[in-house]
């Protein structure tokens, strides 16, 4: 065989890569999104996406045993469920010989997910992958301090009566007490609201425009639910001990707050002289998000609805000692310089709301001049974003943030948006611990 013939042969074998199908979003779908330690506090990670992912199966009626995966995120530990994923293909009654893998990536977690997801299908690898995530803070595992630990290990290792009774004897009560869990930055020692206040005084983000954001957020949320916008995207749940209370709707959004309520309400992270309150930070929430995504030519073969695609996938890090939120001022230019975009052709923009000074520093970054040219390498401002296109049915201030399930709860509704208002392009981003911001390209099926 000439050198020729043999280099046709390997070109004919090896065809996974050399067609990049596009990536199409047949539809998304969560919980209603609620205050942590209330009408969730008998649901799990486990359940909760367990009746996610029953829906996308139900509603779309694909076929569930043409299902390739499950990738699922969730931030808090899961120690009764490991492999979340896995766990959720298995509890949800669907073929066995799905395989699952269950990830962390703080709050960008299920958009984590969806990237994996709509990799592979562009590969050729997969053809139809269930993505998304989950967080029920109401559920977070107790561990107990690191003395009970060594206790435990070593009784549990003794071999006779005499060696395990010496041990007991050295017992101290006190190691029962549970150690809550940290919400302090690991590299930093700060929490993420001590890391907002930083941003809002470096950025000069008033306490005047955080309250105005957080209003302008539960107004387009109450009035998106009053018009029934997410009617088909929040799937009610049966919850409690009997499963006697019904969930349909978020339950943190308020309709009847004003920005003078606002103004009233105390800093939570620095008492003195800070910024950050209760009103103007996202809530602790419970809830599961996710999306099914399938190659377009799957889609069309089987008549399936599209909602628009994926077009492209960004992941930035900065230090985490600077501004750990700004992410989302990174992978809004990097998107639209990768597609050829500029900000004017973005419809829609979906900046999740973890602090109002957060998404306005953000905002406020993309607009000065300093910053684009230092940090994005820019010769000018990228731009003001619109504020009529940011969060038009509100952010999370408004409605909540399950860390692992935000993601997926922003594709499908910039998505379902783009449909309603007729427009083509949005993009979703968010911050995430350790300095991490992602965000995904969006085209909607018009």
């Amino acid at each position: 065989m000439d050198g020729k013939n043999s280099t046709n042969e390997y070109e004919n074998k090896v065809t996974a890569s050399k067609h990049l199908e596009r990536v199409a979003v047949i539809e998304g779908l969560r919980t209603p999104f609620v205050k942590a330690f209330g009408v969730f506090e008998t649901e799990s990670a486990l359940s909760l996406s367990v009746r996610v992912v029953t829906e996308l199966v139900t509603r779309t009626g694909i076929q569930a045993n043409e299902i390739d995966e499950c990738i699922w995120g969730v931030v808090v530990p899961q120690v009764k469920n490991a492999n979340l994923a896995r766990e959720i293909i298995l509890f949800a009654g669907l073929p066995h010989n799905i395989p699952g893998f269950t990830l962390n990536k703080a709050c960008d977690s299920s958009l984590q997910t969806i990237e994996i997801a709509a990799n592979k299908i562009q590969l050729g690898k997969n053809q139809l992958i269930l993505a998304g995530g989950v967080e029920v803070l109401s559920d977070v595992p107790l561990p107990f301090s690191e003395d009970a630990r060594i206790f435990f290990t070593k009784l549990s290792k003794a071999k006779t009566f005499g060696q395990k009774l010496n041990l007991l004897k050295t017992f101290s009560p006190k190691w029962l007490l549970p150690k809550a869990p940290s919400i302090t930055e690991p590299f930093t020692g700060m929490t993420m609201g001590d890391h907002s206040e930083v941003m809002a005084v470096k950025n000069n983000i008033s306490r005047k425009r955080q309250d105005e954001l957080a209003f302008i957020s539960h107004k387009n949320a109450s009035y998106a639910w009053s018009k029934g916008y997410f009617k088909d995207e929040v799937i009610p749940v049966w919850s409690g001990k009997d499963k006697s209370v019904f969930v349909e709707k978020d339950n943190i959004v308020r309709s009847d707050t004003t920005i003078e309520a606002l103004s009233q309400l105390k800093p939570v992270f620095d008492r003195k002289n800070g910024t950050q309150t209760a009103g103007n930070s996202s809530s602790l929430t419970d809830g599961a998000s996710g999306v099914i995504l399938a190659s377009e030519s799957y889609a069309k073969k089987n008549n399936l609805n599209i909602m628009g695609f994926i077009l492209d996938s960004y992941t930035c890090a900065v230090n985490p000692n600077d501004q750990l939120l700004i992410g989302p001022a990174y992978v809004i230019p990097k998107l639209c310089q990768r597609n050829n975009l500029k900000l004017e052709d973005i419809d829609i923009f979906e900046i999740h709301e973890a602090f109002a000074s957060q998404v306005l520093s953000c905002v406020d970054a993309l607009n000065n001049e300093t910053f684009c040219r230092e940090k994005l390498k820019l010769n000018g401002v990228f731009g003001k974003i619109p504020m009529e296109k940011l969060n038009i049915q509100g952010g999370s201030l408004a409605i909540g943030h399950p860390f692992g399930a935000t993601g997926a709860r922003l594709v499908a509704n910039a998505l379902r948006i783009g449909k309603r208002l007729q427009k083509k392009y949005a993009i979703v981003t968010a911050c995430a611990a350790g300095g991490i911001g992602m965000g995904i390209l969006l085209e909607t099926n018009l």
